[in-house]
C-alpha cells in the first residue's frame, strides 16, 4: 500500500545534483532500484550512473537511508519525454 509522506518523511528526503528532478516514492521501487543496481525511474540496469537522491525507506520497524541512482546521460523518464 502506498501513502502519501508527510512532512516529517519529506524532511528525510534529499534531492541530489539533479535539480528539477522529484524522487520517486521508495515504497514503488524494486530491490534492485533501492540496491542501486536499476535506475530509479525508468527500471534499466545500470552501466552509467549518477545520484539523484537520498530518501527514507523502512521495513517493518527498520528505517534505512538509501541513495537512489539514475541513468547518466538521464534516461527519458528523468526528462519526461
Amino acid at each position: 500500500m502506498t501513502t502519501i509522506p508527510d512532512r516529517g518523511e519529506l524532511a528525510g528526503m534529499t534531492a541530489g545534483p539533479l535539480p528539477g528532478i522529484e524522487l520517486p516514492d521508495p515504497d514503488t521501487l524494486t530491490g534492485p532500484q533501492l540496491q542501486g543496481w536499476h535506475c530509479a525511474l525508468c527500471r534499466r540496469r545500470l552501466h552509467a550512473d549518477q545520484l539523484l537522491g537520498t530518501v527514507k525507506w523502512s521495513c517493518g520497524s527498520t528505517t534505512e537511508v538509501v541513495e537512489l541512482w539514475v541513468c547518466r546521460p538521464l534516461c527519458k523518464e528523468a526528462t519526461g519525454a
